[in-house]
Parts: C-alpha cells; structure tokens; sequence
C-alpha cells in the first residue's frame, strides 16, 4: 500500500479538474481495497460515500476556477443562482433555499447590490420584506455563469450516453430520499 502522505501534489488533467486518484481521500480509498469491495456491500457503501463527497467537492473547485474571471466568489453565485431561479424572493426565502443564515443572505444580497448585480424592492404586502431581484448586470452575470456551468458538465458527464444519464439522475435521486427519510 502506498504511504497517503506521498500523494500531496495535485495533478490536474487538460480539462483544469484535479485527477481523481490525487485528490485527497479517492487514492487512499481506492487502491488495495477494490478487490475486496467487491464481496462487501458496507465497504462498497462506504467507498461510495467517499467518492460522492470528493465528487462533489470537484465540481464546485473547478466551477469556481471558472467563474473567478467574473469577480463573484461561490457564496455570491450561489445567491446570484437562487434569485434567477426565484426572481422576487425574500431574503428569508433565499436564506432558506441556500441553507445558511438570514443574517448571511442580508450581508451578501448587500454586497451584491452594492456591486450592481441586484436590486431590492419593497413588497406591496408587506412592508418590512424587500423582494430581490438580478439586475441588467446581474442578468447578464447569470448568462456568463449557466454558460460556464453547461460547459463543466460536458466536461464531467463526458463519455455519458442518455441511458448513462438517467440512470446516475435516478440513483442519485434514491440516495437523496434515503436521506431525508426520518
């Protein structure tokens, strides 16, 4: 077995992502054990779970690689996002959507509004609640990030037939029921 220690040099490929047998985590967990997973549905669970998190800590790395031309760091995107999808969302809403605290959304809606990328505007129902919404810039932001995002998944889902495609959407789908069971 080799020494995890040694494999502290990450090695991108040509498409910016880290190869996955130097990202911390997937070479230590992938090399003598393959073998042995194949008879062992715990480790095979296991070696899943691991790949999924590093997985998923790839795809967000090089789309922020990519997105860093635009002057926007992943908590902004991630609000710039939302209020796309959600155009007239609440801060609360967007907090909530997002996972982190009101008070959080309130500082990054600042900042992005300060930076001209969105707008707020008072509620007619409610006057305490401002209703956000994606500036002309921030539109245009909006555009340049789908473009990139697309761009990654082509990179990531390359070799993917429509099957292959489905058939990722559907397991990744139970797994994210399993757990939000109670």
């Amino acid at each position: 077995m080799s020494d995890p220690a040694q494999n502290i040099a990450p090695a991108c490929n040509e498409d910016g992502f880290v190869s996955p047998q130097w990202r911390y985590g997937t070479r230590f967990m992938a090399e003598p054990n393959d073998d042995l997973l194949a008879d062992d549905a715990k480790a095979l669970m296991r070696n899943a779970s691991l790949k999924l998190v590093v997985i998923a800590r790839q795809l967000r790395a090089h789309f922020d690689q990519s997105v860093v031309r635009l002057g926007v760091t992943r908590s902004q995107w991630t609000v710039i996002a939302a209020v796309a999808r959600h155009p007239g969302a609440t801060q609360r809403t967007i907090a909530n959507m997002l996972e982190i605290a009101e008070a959080s959304a309130g500082r990054l809606i600042d900042r992005l509004c300060a930076d001209g990328l969105l707008e707020r505007r008072a509620k007619d129902d409610d006057r305490r609640a401002h209703a956000v919404f994606l500036t002309e810039t921030g539109q245009t932001i909006t555009t340049q990030l789908a473009g990139i995002a697309r761009a990654n998944e082509e990179v990531a889902f390359a070799g993917f037939d429509h099957d292959d495609l489905h058939r990722i959407n559907a397991l990744l789908d139970t797994i994210s029921e399993n757990i939000g069971k109670p």
